[in-house]
């Protein structure tokens, strides 16, 4: 197939291959009954946007591969309990974004057609929030699926995120940046992106890995996040903070849109939430509008534009239980039902609808929770403990 990369993992001195590394695994997993055939967002998901070799495909941009793709293709493989499909990915997002070794390299973000019709890397640049994603992820594997080679992969990863994309500012600030280049601006300025820092991800990783300064840079972002909120209860896309705090452009809005709303998406998954209520606005404007905006000023809380994707109404859900909001919930419900097609959401299945709504709908629909550490609690985790008290 055109634009399919390599297979095989290679991982320092460690190597195994995408296909049979994890077959004993799967052999005993499924003596728990629970290789879930019936989550059916999730199949729709592997079947159309997952090739056999592990690329996850944006395929309403380009046939593009990102980081972030392949990081979300493997928290919903583990939700699942697909190791194989696991395998597969971290197979592919190794060979292909990050040089063939991930103890080495943190991943390209953007993987595609080049201008010279070839496919491969087209911006070496990482991504903060895919690289913790992956790391979190693979941590969480090792531990319900007791493969301890991720382990060491996700801490190789951790300590080259705290190397390349942790800035401390001339004030002593530590931040998380969007990446390791092109986000530090002058005057000792730094762009930011909120959705970049989910709360129970930072809680869990405090706890996993501790020589990280996780719980600071949490408690800086969350700081940030409910000072540019407190207005509207809103959230932004991008913030740029600097010496005299934060800061707005001149004279144009400063909107929340396709990276806030997960934003809204992680506040809701994290039991006790610090942000949440300061997250109030959207809640708001869902009273007045029965779909989300696509965007808005999240200054003055106007509507730049309606009709936002139906990803933002599955991303919503669980922000909107945690808010204790059933009538939004079922409004939001039932436009999701009127636009699902076997599984895949709307006439053109998009990506990131369907990555919003394997959050948004998995959590509220009870295949997977987070625990007040940040732990990831699948369904199959907790039906295999029900059945035989221990898995």
């Amino acid at each position: 197939m055109k634009g399919s990369g390599k297979a095989g993992i290679s991982v320092g001195n460690l190597r195994w291959g995408a296909s049979s590394c994890l077959v004993a695994l799967a052999l005993n997993l499924s003596a728990c009954g629970w290789f879930d055939q019936d989550w059916e967002r999730w199949e729709a998901f592997h079947k159309h946007f997952v090739q056999d070799d592990g690329r996850v495909i944006d395929r309403t941009d380009g046939a593009r591969s990102t980081s972030e793709g392949q990081a979300y293709g493997l928290f919903f493989a583990l939700v699942a309990n697909r190791p194989d499909v696991f395998a597969s990915v971290l197979s592919w997002t190794t060979a292909n974004l990050a040089q063939g070794d991930l103890l080495e390299h943190l991943p390209a973000w953007l993987w595609g057609e080049r201008d010279d019709g070839s496919w491969g890397v087209v911006d070496p640049n990482p991504a903060s929030d895919a690289d913790l994603w992956i790391a979190y992820t693979l941590l969480e594997a090792a531990r319900l699926w007791d493969v301890q080679q991720y382990e060491v992969v996700a801490r190789a990863m951790l300590a080259n995120v705290l190397e390349h994309e942790v800035v401390t500012t001339a004030d002593g600030v530590s931040l998380l940046l969007p990446a390791p280049h092109g986000f530090r601006l002058e005057d000792g300025r730094v762009r930011l992106n909120p959705s970049y820092l989910p709360e129970f991800q930072f809680r869990y990783l405090d706890q996993r890995h501790p020589v990280g300064q996780w719980s600071t840079l949490l408690a800086n972002h969350n700081k940030l996040l409910m000072a540019v909120s407190q207005g509207a209860g809103l959230a932004p896309d991008w913030m740029i903070f600097g010496p005299d705090g934060v800061e707005f452009s001149d004279g144009k809005p400063i909107t929340g849109s396709y990276d806030a709303i997960r934003v809204y998406l992680w506040a809701g998954m994290t039991p006790g939430s610090e942000v949440l209520s300061a997250l109030g606005g959207m809640s708001r404007l869902l009273a007045d509008n029965n779909r989300p905006p696509e965007r808005v000023d999240i200054l003055s809380g106007d509507v730049l534009s309606g009709g936002g994707p139906l990803g933002f109404s599955a991303a919503l859900l669980p922000y909107l239980k945690a808010l204790g909001d059933d009538t939004a919930i079922r409004a939001q419900q039932s436009l999701i039902e009127e636009a699902d097609h076997g599984g895949l959401l709307g006439d053109v299945p998009a990506y990131y609808d369907h990555v919003l709504s394997l959050f948004g709908e998995g959590h509220a629909n009870g295949w997977y929770s987070i625990d007040e550490s940040g732990r990831l609690i699948p369904k199959w985790e907790r039906s295999c403990w029900l059945i035989f008290g221990d898995c």
